[in-house]
């Protein structure tokens, strides 16, 4: 769960508005916003595109800065793409909410998302991404994900980071599943973390120390020391880098550093959850008022069972998709973000879990990999 958050995950879901004409408004006014108007290539050309909201306002990102991300602030990430077969672009929309952003920002971030997605005729899929629990599909674009502390002061000030406060990091490898490319996360973590399974970079703002656990692996190794070097350039150079793997003698001069010996946890000890029973429900008004039902579970959920006439909601644990056939009617596709998010209250299920919504018409590849995993 997140801790001390100004933020309310119900009050930032990306609300269906409904009406046709407060579309038509908000296409509008999309196109009048800057950071995505008709001389940034946003909409007409592949590529990412990365937005930080400060003071209101979408500010880009500079490219040499993607994949960092400052946990007082909220972002935009667009993914625009085209399959081998065709010219047609498609799009990913996902916002992100760090820890410590402001209610505000989260708000603003939300609103733009749906603003972006009517600028782009309604094509893209939307996602719902938070601090600590981003979607692996989210991961998949930057090789390595870093979070920090740190915010936007003022609309006159950028966020400057912290003055060589000492602070843990893990590097860990994020699971290679749902036909994503592999990619490594980098996250501030306490000293309780340790485990034997990954690699920790202490930085202490004159040294930095890398720490491979004995079963961490080749990939995370290797990130870790482009990371750590990474941060030596930034600083010019002038800082010293230490490398230990787990039971070297001289690895103490890392425990000293980190102000004492923390116990290190076997990897299994933070292994991947086991497997879950993924699920699929209906939501349908066609008996005159809106039910949300169970149509399978495990490994008779499939394609079968998608109605082109309903909107559906599938739960695989870590994500939950909305599904939305071309011919749901208003009230049920206004209805399928709000009834997933309810949904994962009533399960008791984390409510930082990502939420995604696809069109029947559209690309759902992350959508079909997810229906036909058991």
């Amino acid at each position: 769960m997140l801790k001390n958050s100004t933020w309310k995950l119900e009050d930032t879901n990306l609300a269906e508005f409904g009406s046709q004409l407060e579309k038509d408004r908000r296409k509008e006014e999309g196109a009048l916003e800057e950071a995505w108007g008709p001389d940034t290539g946003v909409g007409s050309e592949t590529g990412l595109w990365t937005w930080r909201i400060e003071q209101f306002q979408v500010v880009a990102v500079p490219k040499k800065d993607y994949g960092r991300f400052y946990t007082g602030d909220s972002y935009i990430v667009l993914n625009t793409y085209a399959k081998e077969d065709s010219d047609a672009l498609l799009y990913d929309i996902h916002f992100w909410l760090g820890e410590k952003t402001s209610q505000d920002e989260a708000g603003t971030a939300a609103y733009k998302t749906v603003e972006l997605d009517d600028y782009l005729d309604g094509k893209p899929i939307q996602h719902r991404e938070v601090d600590g629990h981003e979607s692996r599909l989210f991961l998949s674009y930057f090789a390595t994900f870093s979070t920090h502390a740190g915010a936007v002061a003022s609309g006159f000030h950028h966020w400057t980071e912290p003055e060589y406060i000492s602070r843990l990091l893990m590097v860990k490898s994020a699971p290679n599943k749902g036909g994503h490319k592999s990619s490594v996360v980098v996250r501030e973590v306490p000293a309780s973390m340790m485990n034997s399974g990954d690699v920790f970079i202490l930085d202490t703002g004159k040294i930095l120390y890398q720490w491979n656990g004995k079963e961490s692996s080749g990939v995370e190794r290797v990130k870790g020391a482009e990371y750590v070097h990474g941060i030596r350039a930034d600083r010019a150079g002038a800082i010293d880098v230490e490398t230990f793997d787990e039971g070297d003698r001289d690895q103490r001069i890392f425990w000293t550093a980190l102000g004492g010996e923390a116990e290190v946890k076997p990897a299994e000890a933070v292994s991947e959850e086991p497997d879950y029973v993924k699920k699929l429900f209906r939501l349908s008004n066609a008996s005159g008022k809106l039910e949300f039902t169970l149509e399978g579970s495990g490994p008779e959920v499939s394609q079968e069972l998608l109605d082109t006439n309903d909107v559906f909601i599938l739960d695989v644990h870590h994500e939950i998709f909305v599904w939305v056939g071309a011919g749901a009617n208003a009230e049920e596709h206004r209805n399928g973000l709000h009834y997933a998010q309810s949904y994962l209250k009533r399960e008791g299920l984390a409510s930082q879990t990502p939420i995604s919504k696809v069109m029947e018409e559209g690309d759902h590849t992350m959508f079909d990999n997810a229906l036909n995993r058991f």
